[in-house]
């Protein structure tokens, strides 16, 4: 009875418990899944104009259609890949907002973060690319632009993925493709640094650099396979929902210029491949083709509308798309279960420097100071290199982050400018006035980087027209390369500066100079991307002679004598120091910022004479929308016993120079000036970067030969109205001046007056 007892209440105690594990797996289990077919989005190329994929990706978020796997090409690369790494349709959209997208496109940077030394070269020479010469002859560089912010910022978006990952773990399986410039095979990614495969395939040729990855040369994958349905079907797709966004052909009237024609026969090898591939699309496959009428490869500013055209594309279709749609519940547990592959916090354990270039190894490795175990932060090291690019001693420069003996460290790539290694670059100066006077400049800049381990740069100034001048210099760091530098130069140049009786030009003068001298260079802030300052030797000598115009005078018979004008010979031998501070947004139509730069100079001029110079220049502006003041201010004296020699000293005369009067007009040693400019940017042309404005001066300023003969109320005023543009040529302005007792000036000015 005892053992009946005891095996009925084992027998029920094990059948509670067999049914309350069923109820608990009836509680954990999720519903059965609805049997759905696996979509594939297949993203074409098309430069800027692929913003609207991300609008195509909002809708289709909207409607709860899942995306089981996605193949892109060039910005279909870009947007599929960023979707694929787990970022929502919205947040690529909040994240290109916050951008300057054209600016980053095409590697601008701000001009106060630049070095000194390239803001100068900007300004004086804006002719064009840099051209390298070798002896193998002239070259230009791969691309147009190296995209080297673009690749630090995908860098930095998917920098909590694996270097190595393998695509079909990212939380959407993914595929992109390029080209090998060798062979014109397609590559296709299934793995790797995720960034470095996005930038392969949006190598837009001319236009992008192409890029190395596993010894391979790739380039824009637009050129074998720009909308990858084949692809997508590889991936085992179902349905493939196509997006076609490349540039359509231009017509007969814009292939009037070269690159245009370039870019038209790309298009054309372009549209054959996507014909090919639309081919391929089934009666279940959807094709969604947005209309973005006049919005260029390169409009990278009007994302936003590509977006919002995107999105009304996409809406057209929703009564084929509703059969593929999700309920909510479903959609959802279908996107918690994708794969979140994160990487863990990492400490970097070895830094490797590859570099092809003559910037040596130690050298980078000094100047980017990673300490092996630190943290790793893509961001920070980045945020170093791109003030190594800043400097233009190379290409590119970026980093990956590598696996070694189950150890994670960097691996920095730099890549020199060997298509050099002496660089040549070239400025235009044209200007005409009123009365016809007019001039021209030609100027060519060739700089030799890196003759020894040390830093050594040979550097060579060459202008030609109305001016001659030949400006050589070599300079050595002293301990670290973007510190103090040594600089021992020599120039000789030539010029004619006219001499004026009021408004009329009655003479012309040869006025040479020659100089010799050593200057101590330092570099403010990192970089020098607050300014510099010198310290120098210098010996300058000054030679005056009349070229046409004479003295008429009555002699004491009355009759009318012809005397030559005088003649000047100066020698000065001195301490200099100068300093130059710029930050302003640009250098001749300045939106905000300020600039100063002073000059002294102490010495000896011939036997026992003694002269001092000082010059001072001010430059601040400030906008608000399209409006803009400058404000300018400039105070210079030379303060010797030859005070009568004219043409030694300054001039004014020009525009933005007392703009009313001719170019140099007015000479003497000393000199005051200040103008009021406001300026309205009329257009702006946000693919080039730059705007048209109009503007107005006011300005008032004299130059005396002697101190006593300084006063306010002998200034002399001008008022002007003109059009201006910064061109890839140089600024260009075209006005109308009026100054006192009737002074009047049409002026025409392009580049550096």
């Amino acid at each position: 009875m005892h053992k009946s007892k005891l095996l009925f209440f084992s027998t029920l105690i094990s059948f509670l418990l067999q049914s309350a594990s069923i109820r608990a797996e009836s509680l954990v289990t999720p519903p059965p899944q609805v049997k759905t077919p696996k979509i594939c989005l297949a993203l074409s190329g098309g430069g800027a104009r692929g913003f609207a994929h991300v609008g195509v990706l909002k809708v289709l978020e909207e409607m709860h259609i899942p995306i089981d796997c996605i193949a892109g090409t060039s910005m279909g690369a870009v947007v599929g890949g960023l979707y694929a790494a787990g970022f929502s349709a919205s947040e690529i959209e909040t994240r290109l907002d916050a951008l300057k997208l054209n600016d980053i496109a095409l590697d601008r940077v701000e001009r106060r973060y630049q070095p000194q030394s390239v803001r100068e070269e900007d300004e004086q020479y804006p002719l064009g690319a840099t051209l390298g010469l070798s002896a193998n002859g002239v070259r230009l560089p791969a691309g147009v632009v190296q995209a080297t912010q673009f690749l630090e910022l995908l860098q930095n978006w998917t920098a909590h993925l694996q270097p190595d990952i393998d695509f079909d773990r990212l939380p959407i399986p993914f595929r992109t493709v390029a080209t090998d410039l060798e062979t014109g095979k397609m590559v296709i990614f299934t793995k790797g640094p995720l960034h470095k495969a996005i930038r392969a395939s949006m190598a837009a040729p001319g236009v992008f650099a192409p890029i190395e990855v596993d010894g391979r040369l790739l380039s824009d994958g637009g050129l074998v396979r720009n909308l990858p349905v084949d692809i997508a079907h590889q991936m085992g797709a179902d349905i493939v929902i196509a997006v076609n966004i490349g540039t359509p052909l231009m017509p007969r009237d814009q292939l009037q210029t070269l690159f245009n024609v370039s870019q038209q026969m790309v298009n054309i090898l372009t549209e054959q491949n996507v014909e090919a591939q639309k081919a391929l699309l089934g009666p279940r496959d959807i094709l969604i083709e947005p209309q973005l009428g006049n919005i260029s490869f390169m409009d990278f500013a009007r994302s936003r509308e590509a977006v919002v055209i995107g999105e009304k594309e996409t809406h057209f279709m929703l009564q084929r798309l509703k059969e593929f749609s999700l309920p909510p519940d479903v959609y959802a547990v279908r996107h918690q279960l994708r794969l979140n592959p994160q990487l863990p916090d990492i400490n970097i354990a070895f830094v490797d420097i590859v570099t092809n270039g003559a910037v040596p190894e130690s050298d980078i490795r000094r100047q980017l100071n990673i300490k092996t175990g630190s943290r790793y932060k893509a961001e920070d090291i980045n945020s170093k290199l791109a003030i190594l690019n800043n400097a233009r001693d190379f290409d590119s420069i970026s980093h990956e982050l590598v696996e070694r003996d189950g150890e994670y460290g960097i691996r920095v790539n730099a890549y020199g400018r060997n298509w050099g290694p002496h660089f040549l670059r070239f400025g235009l100066a044209l200007s005409s006035g009123f009365e016809g006077t007019g001039g021209f400049k030609l100027q060519v800049g060739h700089r030799r980087p890196w003759l020894t381990d040390g830093g050594l740069e040979w550097r060579n100034d060459l202008e030609f027209g109305n001016s001659l001048k030949l400006h050589t210099e070599l300079r050595q760091p002293l301990f670290e390369r973007e510190g103090m530098y040594l600089a021992p130069f020599a120039e000789i140049g030539q010029n004619t500066r006219n001499l004026y009786s009021g408004n009329t030009r009655i003479a012309e003068y040869n006025f040479r100079g020659d100089k010799l001298g050593l200057d101590l260079g330092f570099r403010l802030g990192e970089q020098s991307i607050l300014g510099e300052a010198k310290l120098g030797l210098n010996f300058n000598h000054y030679r005056v002679r009349p070229k046409l115009g004479s003295i008429l005078y009555r002699d004491e018979n009355g009759n009318i004598v012809s005397e030559s004008l005088p003649s000047a010979d100066l020698e000065q031998l001195g301490l200099k120091a100068a300093i130059v501070v710029d930050q302003l947004s640009d250098a001749s139509f300045p939106r905000n910022g300020y600039k100063f730069d002073a000059t002294a100079f102490a010495g000896t001029s011939g036997a026992s004479k003694r002269f001092q110079e000082l010059a001072v220049n001010t430059t601040w502006a400030s906008s608000i929308d399209n409006h803009s003041i400058n404000l300018k201010l400039s105070a210079a004296g030379l303060f010797q016993s030859d005070t009568d020699i004219r043409g030694i000293g300054y001039t004014l005369g020009g525009f933005q120079q007392l703009s009313a009067y001719q170019p140099d007009q007015f000479s003497g040693n000393f000199m005051l000036y200040g103008s009021l400019t406001y300026l309205l940017r009329a257009v702006k042309f946000d693919l080039a970067g730059q705007s048209l404005f109009l503007g107005t001066s006011l300005e008032a300023g004299n130059v005396w030969n002697k101190g006593g003969d300084i006063s306010m109320q002998s200034l002399r005023k001008s008022a002007s109205l003109f059009a201006g543009f910064n061109s890839f040529i140089g600024p260009i302005y075209l006005g109308v001046a009026l100054g006192q007792g009737g002074a009047k000036n049409v002026f025409f000015q392009m580049g550096r007056q």
